[in-house]
């Protein structure tokens, strides 16, 4: 018997085909124009700066553990450490996907998560520092320019995840280097996101709602609309073709992939947590919000997009579905196996996208950035 929720997806690809068909067959007389300096403003309001304040709440909560886990080790601190560097990694994620901006100052995107890793770099350059126990390497200003592979969550995942974390837990005199290290971390992130956050509340709302040309980003409203496009696709792109497939390819050939944050696990749960941005871009950032579809073409086109949201809602039961078989999904087989679905949805929700947020804004994004297609 075929699994119904591979039926369901079948049949929820068969109707957004039609849609497709309908929408690009369909002769209208030409409406208003796409209000592009309006969307900007709902999108910078309703998904931007809520979304940059939760993971700046969050991340400031996570240095707070990590103070707390220094000052008082013991399994409850660790634990809590653990919980909040979850709670961060997931708000980021849920953010990633603005991958222009502030974020894209002082390295600080790069900072935050280092991946692709193929050769595992990350796990060398962390383990050293640990092994070195160099004041220096931990010194705030000094960290903040070392190499991204020793920075943020990336960092983070090691140390506090890696073998030998659990000693964190035990009682000491004094603060013990790792976990000054990881506080340092922490804390650094927490700076990330209060500066990210403090941008696009002040200086940077008036470049993206301000456009033309003495705006040293967008001469147009247009480009705005643009950017918020292309951080759709390429968020799906990353997910599908840096984090998902190869991982599985390698583990069904038998070789030894390199997953995104290995040593906590998190890899399936941070995946969702983009594929939870994007789908809030679609919703809360405006692209399926009536107001902004003008004639029956575009309408047409928020149609489509909320079977688009739909289909990121199947992606994200599939990965649910994953980890409620194995916390650390990329290490186990069984747990692989339920990700099928999930890849197969954000392909399909990358292309049908393409199409619909083109038709309903007048845009278009060109080629896939990440594969050549």
């Amino acid at each position: 018997m075929r699994d119904r929720s591979a039926t369901s997806l079948i049949r929820h690809a068969q109707r957004l085909s039609l849609g497709l068909v309908l929408l690009l067959t369909l002769n209208t007389v030409p409406a208003a124009a796409f209000d592009h300096a309006g969307f900007a403003k709902h999108a910078l309001e309703q998904h931007i700066l809520p979304g940059y304040a939760r993971f700046d709440t969050a991340a400031k909560t996570l240095a707070d553990k990590a103070h707390a886990l220094c000052k008082a080790p013991s399994t409850a601190a660790l634990t809590a450490t653990r919980s909040a560097a979850r709670e961060a990694l997931e708000s980021w994620g849920r953010m990633e996907h603005i991958r222009f901006g502030p974020i894209t100052e002082n390295k600080r995107f790069d900072r935050l998560l280092f991946y692709p890793d193929p050769r595992g770099i990350a796990r060398k350059q962390v383990d050293k520092i640990i092994r070195a126990q160099d004041e220096a390497d931990i010194d705030p200003e000094r960290l903040s320019h070392a190499s991204v592979a020793v920075q943020g969550f990336t960092g983070l995942d090691r140390a506090l995840f890696a073998k030998g974390s659990d000693k964190l837990a035990t009682p000491t005199a004094e603060p013990s280097y790792r976990c000054r290290y990881i506080s340092a971390l922490a804390d650094d992130i927490a700076k990330t996101a209060s500066a990210t956050l403090a941008a696009w509340s002040g200086p940077y709302q008036k470049v993206w709602l301000e456009p033309g040309p003495k705006n040293p980003a967008y001469l147009s409203a247009e480009e705005t609309t643009q950017a918020l496009l292309r951080a759709y696709a390429t968020e799906l792109e990353a997910v599908r073709l840096q984090r998902l497939e190869p991982v599985l390819a390698d583990a069904a050939s038998g070789g030894h992939p390199h997953p995104l944050l290995p040593d906590s696990g998190l890899a399936v749960a941070f995946i969702n947590a983009n594929v939870e941005g994007v789908r809030s871009l679609l919703t809360d950032g405006g692209f399926t919000d009536p107001v902004f579809a003008g004639d029956e073409k575009e309408q047409s086109a928020v149609v489509i997009l909320e079977s688009v949201v739909t289909d990121l809602g199947f992606a994200l039961r599939a990965g649910d579905s994953a980890m409620a078989v194995a916390p650390d999904v990329f290490a186990s087989a069984e747990a692989r196996e339920k990700l099928a679905p999930l890849d197969y949805s954000l392909k399909n929700a990358e292309e049908t996208g393409r199409s619909a947020l083109g038709a309903l804004t007048g845009q278009s994004l060109g080629f896939n950035s990440l594969d050549g297609d």
